[in-house]
């Protein structure tokens, strides 16, 4: 055991007592983190390029080196494990301290001393026939974007409101990255990413136009300390539609579609699905056909699937309890959470189809 040996695991108590004592990992997401973030993320400005796989793939060549050593020098089974552990020890302290704690910090919902909204059919109608009209007043509309003033318009964004609600103002120097392997993001389907080790935010090179400013909102969300996909999902749709520029509300109501589909084939009767179903912009309904083709056609299943597992039980393991499906919750957080706001998230749309209203 070595000082730095030590050091890591008193780091992992740290860890371990924010896991099972919320006060502990709020004051680390309120006082630590932001120093952290800023620190880590200043120090990786300096490279155009993420950092990220790089830490990734020296530490899985740090273990090869220490098998490789330990069986040339025939340290035995104990020698290797022990170094195995230190080595990994070092790696999971690093991803907690770095950014991980936020999973244990007390939700949004307890925050802001609300109860997640039970299904009302009144209310769901509301909120089915909102954002309908929405989506088919912005449906269509051209779209190319200036990464950097989109980028600085959802900091802006982010730094006016979600520090109202505990989490961390964005600094110039924190920008969206490019990742190293993106052949593998997309070959799992990942369309960005969040990377603890240097508090960077990734988005996928293969992007489609319309995906990007609801994509990048979503991983500047979890930059700013926010762990929940549906969470994640609720600001950058949230961004995405107090827009005065139709191709960003468009990107997300596009982005919301498969959840809202989702919660409308299982909450309404088949023949009221169907009436809502046929209400939806042609052009929306082809290009989230377009998109989920697009993404398909570069999934590699076998790899696609040990990474859902794989993210499925980090998730959970953190507190998530839906795992992997907690990006559908974001419909729930919709219905809940916007009585709630402050912020006037209503932009102007064609509501031209305004008579759409569902009776449920």
């Amino acid at each position: 055991m070595r000082k730095s040996d030590w050091f890591n695991l008193i780091l992992l108590a740290f860890v371990v007592g924010c896991r099972f004592h919320t006060p502990l990992a709020d004051f680390y997401s309120k006082r630590i983190y932001p120093v952290i973030s800023a620190g880590l993320s200043f120090v990786a400005s300096w490279l155009p390029f993420s950092i990220e796989e790089i830490v990734v793939g020296s530490y899985v060549l740090a273990l090869l080196v220490i098998l490789i050593v330990a069986v040339a020098k025939k340290q035995g089974f104990w020698r290797w494990l022990g170094k195995t552990l230190l080595a990994t020890l070092s790696l999971v302290v690093w991803l907690y301290i770095g950014w991980g704690i936020n999973y244990f910090r007390t939700s949004l919902y307890t925050r802001m001393d609300v109860q997640p909204a039970s299904y009302e059919a009144s209310a769901f109608s509301r909120f089915l026939t909102d954002y309908t009209v929405d989506l088919n007043g912005s449906a269509g509309v051209p779209a190319a974007w200036d990464y950097s003033k989109l980028e600085a318009s959802i900091k802006e964004f982010y730094s006016a409101n979600l520090t109202d609600y505990g989490y961390t103002a964005l600094r110039p120097w924190q920008h969206v990255k490019k990742p190293l392997i993106n052949p593998l993001y997309s070959a799992v389907g990942v369309q960005g990413f969040m990377g603890p080790f240097f508090c960077e935010s990734q988005l996928n090179l293969d992007l489609r136009e319309v995906e990007i400013p609801f994509t990048m909102a979503h991983e500047l969300a979890h930059l700013a300390g926010v762990t929940s996909e549906a969470e994640a999902n609720y600001w950058a749709y949230v961004y995405c539609r107090q827009s005065e520029i139709p191709g960003v509300r468009y990107s997300g109501d596009l982005a919301l579609l498969p959840y809202v589909s989702s919660s409308a084939s299982t909450l309404l009767s088949e023949s009221q699905f169907a009436l809502w179903y046929s209400a939806v912009s042609p052009k929306a309904k082809a290009d989230y056909a377009e998109n989920r083709e697009f993404w398909e056609s570069k999934r590699i299943k076998v790899i696609d699937s040990i990474q859902r597992w794989m993210m499925d039980k980090f998730l959970k393991t953190n507190g998530v309890e839906e795992g992997a499906k907690d990006y559908y919750g974001v419909i729930g957080m919709i219905m809940t959470l916007d009585g709630k706001r402050e912020v006037e998230v209503d932009a102007p749309v064609n509501r031209d189809n305004s008579a759409i209203l569902l009776e449920i």
